[in-house]
């Protein structure tokens, strides 16, 4: 998995389950086809994008890269949101 996001996965309990706890970066798709980019430093990975699966309407998936540092995670949310071009308003 290193140098890419994962596999799409459902938004399901077990696959939150899976994700790793350290730092990363992912995305979450909506229904309505928009992309929300996002990071989590500190071994914050898992939580993070469960924080987000509960809070966001209309999650169905996501993907996910685990980094070895926030800064890292940081600098490729950026990238991802760039390549991604999700939409500005928020899921």
């Amino acid at each position: 998995m290193a140098g890419r996001l994962s596999q799409i996965r459902r938004a399901t309990e077990k696959n939150l389950l899976a994700v790793p706890n350290q730092s990363g970066v992912y995305v979450l798709n909506r229904r309505s086809g928009s992309k929300y980019v996002g990071s989590a430093g500190a071994g914050r990975l898992q939580q993070r994008i469960r924080q987000q699966v509960s809070n966001k309407r209309g999650v169905t998936s996501f993907r996910y890269r685990p980094t070895t540092s926030e800064t890292e995670a940081r600098r490729l949310e950026g990238q991802y949101r760039d390549r991604l071009n999700p939409s500005q308003s928020r899921i």
